[in-house]
Protein backbone atom coordinates (compact mmCIF):
# COMPACT_ATOMS: atom_id res chain seq x y z
CA UNK A 1 0.00 0.00 0.00
CA UNK A 2 1.51 3.54 -0.86
CA UNK A 3 1.04 5.80 2.38
CA UNK A 4 0.82 9.25 1.25
CA UNK A 5 0.91 12.20 4.00
CA UNK A 6 0.65 16.16 3.61
CA UNK A 7 2.19 17.23 6.61
CA UNK A 8 2.08 20.84 7.79
CA UNK A 9 -1.32 21.63 6.57
CA UNK A 10 -4.97 20.87 7.43
CA UNK A 11 -5.75 21.35 3.67
CA UNK A 12 -3.94 18.20 1.46
CA UNK A 13 -3.42 19.94 -1.40
CA UNK A 14 -1.29 22.98 0.16
CA UNK A 15 0.93 20.55 2.69
CA UNK A 16 3.75 19.29 1.94
CA UNK A 17 3.68 15.68 0.41
CA UNK A 18 5.11 13.11 2.36
CA UNK A 19 5.76 9.54 0.42
CA UNK A 20 5.85 6.26 2.81
CA UNK A 21 7.72 4.62 0.45
CA UNK A 22 11.14 2.31 0.15
CA UNK A 23 13.30 1.48 2.72
CA UNK A 24 17.78 0.99 3.18
CA UNK A 25 18.65 0.11 6.82
CA UNK A 26 22.01 -0.39 7.92
CA UNK A 27 23.91 2.16 6.68
CA UNK A 28 26.97 4.01 8.58
CA UNK A 29 25.89 7.30 10.02
CA UNK A 30 27.54 10.25 8.85
CA UNK A 31 27.07 12.30 12.18
CA UNK A 32 29.82 9.66 13.82
CA UNK A 33 27.56 9.62 16.80
CA UNK A 34 24.50 7.00 16.47
CA UNK A 35 25.31 3.69 16.64
CA UNK A 36 23.90 0.66 15.23
CA UNK A 37 20.93 1.09 12.97
CA UNK A 38 19.42 -1.81 13.63
CA UNK A 39 19.53 -1.69 17.35
CA UNK A 40 17.88 1.48 17.16
CA UNK A 41 15.46 0.17 14.87
CA UNK A 42 14.80 -2.91 17.29
CA UNK A 43 14.75 -0.84 19.99
CA UNK A 44 11.38 1.58 19.20
CA UNK A 45 9.80 -1.08 16.56
CA UNK A 46 6.49 -2.09 18.43
CA UNK A 47 5.57 -5.46 18.96
CA UNK A 48 1.79 -6.88 18.30
CA UNK A 49 0.96 -6.77 21.49
CA UNK A 50 2.18 -3.38 22.95
CA UNK A 51 -0.80 -1.19 21.94
CA UNK A 52 -4.20 -3.46 22.32
CA UNK A 53 -5.90 -3.51 18.85
CA UNK A 54 -2.97 -2.41 16.72
CA UNK A 55 -0.21 -4.13 14.96
CA UNK A 56 2.39 -3.91 12.29
CA UNK A 57 0.90 -3.90 8.49
CA UNK A 58 1.03 -7.37 6.39
CA UNK A 59 -0.72 -5.63 3.65
CA UNK A 60 0.97 -7.26 0.77
CA UNK A 61 0.66 -3.80 -1.16
CA UNK A 62 2.80 -2.08 1.80
CA UNK A 63 6.27 -1.66 0.63
CA UNK A 64 7.95 -1.12 3.75
CA UNK A 65 6.43 -1.53 7.18
CA UNK A 66 9.16 -1.32 8.75
CA UNK A 67 12.76 0.65 8.04
CA UNK A 68 15.71 2.39 9.49
CA UNK A 69 17.29 5.09 7.91
CA UNK A 70 19.91 7.73 8.48
CA UNK A 71 20.66 11.11 7.92
CA UNK A 72 22.28 9.54 4.79
CA UNK A 73 19.20 7.97 3.12
CA UNK A 74 16.57 9.90 4.69
CA UNK A 75 15.16 11.04 1.65
CA UNK A 76 14.56 7.25 0.31
CA UNK A 77 11.82 7.07 3.12
CA UNK A 78 10.60 10.78 2.38
CA UNK A 79 9.81 13.20 -0.41
CA UNK A 80 11.62 15.88 0.53
CA UNK A 81 11.83 17.53 4.15
CA UNK A 82 14.22 15.68 5.13
CA UNK A 83 16.67 18.49 5.52
CA UNK A 84 14.42 19.87 8.42
CA UNK A 85 15.34 16.93 10.72
CA UNK A 86 19.29 16.42 9.77
CA UNK A 87 19.58 20.46 10.21
CA UNK A 88 18.43 19.96 13.59
CA UNK A 89 20.90 16.74 14.65
CA UNK A 90 18.71 13.72 13.24
CA UNK A 91 21.51 10.97 13.20
CA UNK A 92 18.92 7.44 12.72
CA UNK A 93 14.79 7.26 11.89
CA UNK A 94 12.67 4.05 12.14
CA UNK A 95 9.20 4.17 10.51
CA UNK A 96 7.07 1.51 11.08
CA UNK A 97 3.12 1.21 9.50
CA UNK A 98 0.70 0.07 11.92
CA UNK A 99 -2.74 -0.94 11.15
CA UNK A 100 -4.98 -0.46 13.89
CA UNK A 101 -9.38 -1.24 14.23
CA UNK A 102 -10.02 -1.38 10.55
CA UNK A 103 -9.84 1.63 8.91
CA UNK A 104 -7.24 3.17 11.56
CA UNK A 105 -3.86 3.18 10.53
CA UNK A 106 -0.66 4.92 12.07
CA UNK A 107 3.00 5.38 10.81
CA UNK A 108 5.35 5.40 13.65
CA UNK A 109 8.34 7.89 13.24
CA UNK A 110 11.00 7.43 15.84
CA UNK A 111 14.31 9.88 15.74
CA UNK A 112 17.93 9.60 17.16
CA UNK A 113 18.23 13.34 17.64
CA UNK A 114 21.67 12.51 19.93
CA UNK A 115 20.67 15.55 22.77
CA UNK A 116 17.83 16.59 24.23
CA UNK A 117 18.38 19.92 23.00
CA UNK A 118 18.03 18.64 19.56
CA UNK A 119 15.20 16.89 19.82
CA UNK A 120 13.55 19.86 21.61
CA UNK A 121 14.31 21.78 18.48
CA UNK A 122 12.97 19.78 16.19
CA UNK A 123 10.10 19.17 18.56
CA UNK A 124 9.76 23.27 18.56
CA UNK A 125 10.25 23.48 14.89
CA UNK A 126 7.78 21.54 13.75
CA UNK A 127 5.13 22.91 16.35
CA UNK A 128 5.45 26.29 15.14
CA UNK A 129 5.30 25.49 11.27
CA UNK A 130 2.47 23.27 11.88
CA UNK A 131 0.68 25.45 14.52
CA UNK A 132 -0.42 22.30 15.95
CA UNK A 133 -2.50 23.16 19.13
CA UNK A 134 -4.18 19.66 20.41
CA UNK A 135 -2.76 18.88 23.90
CA UNK A 136 -2.27 15.14 24.54
CA UNK A 137 -3.00 14.29 28.24
CA UNK A 138 -0.86 13.25 30.08
CA UNK A 139 1.89 15.25 28.30
CA UNK A 140 1.69 19.02 28.58
CA UNK A 141 2.48 21.23 25.02
CA UNK A 142 5.99 21.59 25.27
CA UNK A 143 6.31 17.75 25.28
CA UNK A 144 3.65 16.72 22.91
CA UNK A 145 1.54 18.30 20.52
CA UNK A 146 -1.69 17.09 17.72
CA UNK A 147 -2.26 18.10 14.75
CA UNK A 148 -5.75 17.76 13.98
CA UNK A 149 -6.21 16.88 10.11
CA UNK A 150 -9.57 15.77 8.17
CA UNK A 151 -9.63 12.20 9.18
CA UNK A 152 -6.91 11.64 11.82
CA UNK A 153 -4.20 14.02 13.32
CA UNK A 154 -0.69 14.19 13.13
CA UNK A 155 1.20 13.99 16.79
CA UNK A 156 4.50 15.84 17.38
CA UNK A 157 6.60 14.85 21.13
CA UNK A 158 10.27 14.44 22.33
CA UNK A 159 11.31 12.47 25.03
CA UNK A 160 15.05 13.08 26.14
CA UNK A 161 17.14 12.66 22.63
CA UNK A 162 14.26 11.20 21.14
CA UNK A 163 11.67 12.44 18.28
CA UNK A 164 8.35 11.15 17.55
CA UNK A 165 5.72 11.95 15.11
CA UNK A 166 2.79 9.77 14.71
CA UNK A 167 0.88 9.77 11.98
CA UNK A 168 -3.02 8.48 12.55
CA UNK A 169 -5.67 8.59 9.38
CA UNK A 170 -8.79 6.52 9.00
CA UNK A 171 -10.83 8.40 11.60
CA UNK A 172 -13.58 9.77 9.65
CA UNK A 173 -15.03 12.73 10.48
CA UNK A 174 -14.07 12.15 14.59
CA UNK A 175 -10.47 12.45 14.20
CA UNK A 176 -9.70 13.57 17.71
CA UNK A 177 -10.76 9.69 18.84
CA UNK A 178 -7.32 9.07 17.58
CA UNK A 179 -6.10 11.19 20.36
CA UNK A 180 -6.26 8.81 22.98
CA UNK A 181 -4.49 6.29 20.81
CA UNK A 182 -1.90 8.50 20.68
CA UNK A 183 -1.18 8.77 24.17
CA UNK A 184 -1.07 4.71 23.97
CA UNK A 185 1.70 4.98 21.08
CA UNK A 186 3.51 7.52 23.60
CA UNK A 187 3.60 5.82 26.17
CA UNK A 188 4.80 2.27 24.60
CA UNK A 189 7.77 4.81 23.27
CA UNK A 190 8.56 6.00 26.40
CA UNK A 191 8.61 2.98 28.25
CA UNK A 192 11.41 2.21 25.11
CA UNK A 193 13.37 5.60 25.38
CA UNK A 194 16.24 5.21 28.16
Amino acid sequence: MLRTYYRHSSCPLAGLLVMMVGACSGSSDTNGGASNPTAFGQKYKLADTDIPGWKQTTDPTDSMPFGVYTDANLNNRIDGGNEAYISRGMRLAMYQDMTGPDPNICTVVAMDFGTDANAKAMFDYEKGLTGATTAVPPYDTATAIGEMLSTGVTVYAHIKASYFELLFDGYGADPSAAVPVATQFLQALAAKTK
